[in-house]
């Protein structure tokens, strides 16, 4: 069964990386069309399994796989496309009504948030458009005087309903080779469109229209960040400077870093510790796996019965991997960490369910499950630098030993 399922694994990999290659979208019949075959086939593999050998029922599932793949990548995209902004609005002015979705991030001059949209009207026509749910938003001053005040950026909290008067575009970027790719950065996050806020004479005003509590995680995380620069920016000058710092290490917002910050940052290397990252995330797990561990046999000596009911290995891995999950979500849910959850969730349920497993496969098992997930993964390098480091890790730590065995470390569950 292993040997199947690595062959079904090969083939989603195959059909995804084939799908991503396309110039253009198969239509949706076309893609039903192949799903339907895929179905047909394995449904006459699963009937003829008894007279076909190892290989043939291998190599059929491979391609059972792969057209599975061929099909939902394409539906997913093809899902996605129709929520593209549509041309003939870009550019015009809209009055937008909707939800702060996001944390708001506010520089010296500007603040950038997510923006969930409820319903959107063309000023200029007074008739009601269509444009995408999700919009990435964009508010600048353009007198100093606001800028250091933040008059009209004090009340912008996540959950609130707002409206906007905005310009809209659609995501776009440099296509300089090894580069940056916002289009793609911005398509995996599900936002098709990037707007601006209009605050001319000529424009309408923004205006706050209720509160809620919708977004309870970006609330949480706005009321720490502005609790550290309530404590922080009323100090000197070195504890204003590193405000930006300490939001940036503890949830993940590193739109406060100063310039001249980055700039020590990046001439000295560290520039990558200013995100969390993978490797955050699952030091956190460690640390958190580890100490549920010792409070469970504490409990076991303290007379409790609760190790017997549950081993503490379980507990302990569980345990880890629920807190690390509830971390990411306050660091932002970026896709890095997105990634590094779902990895980490197949090794404990593999872990859980005594597979016994060589970790080569548990790695791609859990390679596999993030490309389900996400499928334009495979289009970053910083997901391939990632998972070759697990994976270099995983081998060298225990070649041949599988899932859940003991490797000089209490905690080598959740490498």
């Amino acid at each position: 069964m292993v040997k199947t399922l690595s062959w079904c694994l090969t083939g989603w990999l195959l059909g995804t990386a084939l799908q991503l290659q396309q110039a253009s979208l198969w239509s949706l019949n076309v893609a039903l069309t192949v799903a339907c075959l895929a179905f047909s086939v394995a449904w006459i593999a699963w009937w003829l399994r008894a007279k076909n050998s190892q290989f043939t029922n291998c190599l059929l599932s491979a391609l059972i796989a792969l057209g599975l793949a061929l099909s939902l990548v394409n539906a997913r995209c093809l899902w996605q496309a129709q929520h593209r902004l549509d041309p003939l609005i870009e550019g015009k002015e809209l009055m937008l009504s909707g939800i702060i979705a996001s944390l708001p991030q506010q520089s010296a001059s500007s603040v950038r948030f997510r923006f969930q949209v409820q319903s959107a009207l063309e000023v200029n026509a007074s008739s009601s458009v269509v444009v995408p749910e999700w919009i990435d938003l964009a508010w600048y001053e353009r007198e100093p005087a606001d800028w250091m005040a933040g008059r009209h950026w004090a009340d912008l909290q996540a959950g609130d309903t707002w409206q906007f008067s905005v310009r809209l575009k659609a995501p776009h970027g440099t296509l300089n080779p090894g580069g940056f790719d916002e289009a793609l950065w911005r398509w995996e996050q599900g936002v098709m469109a990037t707007g601006s806020v209009l605050t001319g004479k000529r424009a309408e005003a923004p205006q706050k229209i209720k509160t809620s509590w919708l977004y309870p995680v970006a609330q949480a995380r706005q009321y720490v960040r502005s609790e550290i620069e309530r404590k922080l920016v009323s100090g000197d000058a070195q504890s204003r400077s590193m405000a930006g710092v300490i939001a940036a290490l503890v949830m993940g917002d590193q739109a406060a870093i100063q310039s001249s910050d980055w700039d020590l940052f990046r001439a000295t290397g560290v520039a990558h510790l200013m995100s969390i990252s993978g490797l955050h995330i699952t030091l956190f797990a460690w640390v958190m796996a580890g100490a549920m561990r010792g409070l469970w046999r504490f409990s076991a000596a303290r007379g409790s019965r609760l190790c017997l009911r549950w081993p503490a290995p379980h507990v302990s891995v569980i345990g880890g991997a629920f807190v690390a999950t509830l971390y990411a979500l306050f660091a932002g849910w970026g896709l890095p960490a997105q990634r590094t959850i779902l990895m980490m969730w197949v090794i404990v349920l593999a872990k859980l369910f005594g597979l016994k497993w060589p970790r080569r496969w548990i790695w791609g098992l859990a390679f596999t499950v993030v490309v389900v997930w996400d499928p334009w993964a495979l289009m970053q390098s910083g997901f391939w630098l990632s998972f070759i480091a697990v994976g270099a890790l995983m081998l060298g730590n225990s070649r041949h030993s599988p899932v859940g065995t003991k490797t000089g470390s209490d905690h080598s569950e959740l490498v």
